[in-house]
């Protein structure tokens, strides 16, 4: 079969795209079908480039992949590596008694990634952050920088997660499962509750349409003024027009939560600034300014097309990722569209 997939796609990318491959020979080579009827992946979790199946058994194993009684269910541990990328000494005495621990610690198996996210940031973001404010050295501080900026993506999917879902952690945990935002959340460029506030609260209710603080209505997409402008007034007006916006919607409780949340964010990062002003900025408030400006970046390349009959349509107003690999946790593309 084709041999040319990208190595670092997912089980059920592979699944998916052997089966269209199968189609095209199908319809370039009809003789082609009837002797190349196999195994989806040539066994249950081994080679993807095996014999491809139907459209019917293909469908049913992406089934088994979300079914935690299946055989072929295996959970997420990192978003970099399934099992079958990981050398077989460091997965049977590592990685299969850790996932067997974090099952437990989790609210469902789908989500050990999640917790090993948490325990990553806990153990790399927040001693490197505490050494900087205990010893600042230059190159310390770009290292931090480098490497903040590297997890704030799946920081922000995972939160996505967590505000959505209430929480990620089984309910006997679910004290730590409140607590680590508001560690963490400042090393990655949030201030607290700030997302849930904008996300949950505003943006779903108003999906991109004209009440939308950070809606792409009325810009044009492709001019490079248009989006400075959108970018730049999310950065510097956010924290009072989003109190503002629930104001206006006999919101007061909200508008007075979020803008506490916003005022005390900035209080704690002055109050630092006072004491460690270099430390501050690396562990602060670059990561502030950096998350504030990716996420206008992410909203708008996901809103970037506004359908004309229909702009308030989940469907007529998406995006479609073309041969990329999208990992288990840094999916807020897709995510975004089906949870507009």
């Amino acid at each position: 079969m084709i041999s040319h997939f990208h190595p670092f796609l997912t089980q059920p990318d592979l699944v998916v795209l052997n089966n269209l491959s199968r189609d095209i020979h199908t319809a370039e080579k009809p003789e082609w079908s009837s002797s190349h009827q196999g195994d989806p992946m040539g066994d249950p979790k081994g080679d993807p480039m095996g014999d491809p199946p139907d459209d019917t058994t293909t469908v049913q194993l992406l089934d088994s992949f979300n079914d935690e009684a299946s055989e072929n269910f295996q959970p997420t541990v990192f978003t970099g590596w399934d099992e079958k990328d990981i050398p077989k000494p460091i997965l049977h005495y590592l990685v299969q008694p850790y996932t067997s621990w974090a099952k437990r610690i989790v609210r469902r198996p789908t989500d050990v990634v999640f917790l090993t996210h948490i325990l990553l940031y806990l153990t790399t973001s927040v001693p490197s952050a505490l050494y900087l404010f205990y010893h600042f050295s230059w190159p310390h501080a770009i290292f931090h920088w480098v490497m903040q900026g590297w997890y704030c993506g799946s920081f922000t999917l995972m939160l996505h997660n967590h505000i959505h879902n209430n929480g990620l952690l089984a309910s006997r945990y679910t004290r730590f499962d409140k607590v680590w935002p508001y560690i963490l959340e400042p090393l990655m460029g949030h201030t607290w509750d700030s997302y849930y506030y904008h996300h949950v609260k505003h943006h779903h209710v108003e999906n991109n349409g004209p009440g939308d603080l950070s809606s792409t209505i009325r810009y044009q997409r492709d001019e490079l003024l248009h989006f400075l402008h959108y970018v730049g007034r999310f950065v510097a007006l956010i924290w009072i027009e989003l109190p503002l916006y629930f104001w206006r919607k006999n919101k007061k409780s909200l508008a007075w939560r979020t803008l506490a949340s916003e005022l005390s964010s900035y209080a704690f990062i002055g109050l630092m600034a006072r004491w460690k002003l270099r430390a501050t900025i690396f562990v602060l408030v670059v990561p502030l300014v950096q998350m504030r400006i990716g996420m206008m970046v992410g909203n708008w390349g996901q809103h970037a097309l506004v359908d004309e009959v229909e702009p308030d349509s989940d469907f007529r107003s998406s995006i479609t990722l073309i041969d990329v690999p999208v990992s288990g946790l840094e999916n807020s593309a897709v995510q975004h569209g089906w949870d507009s």
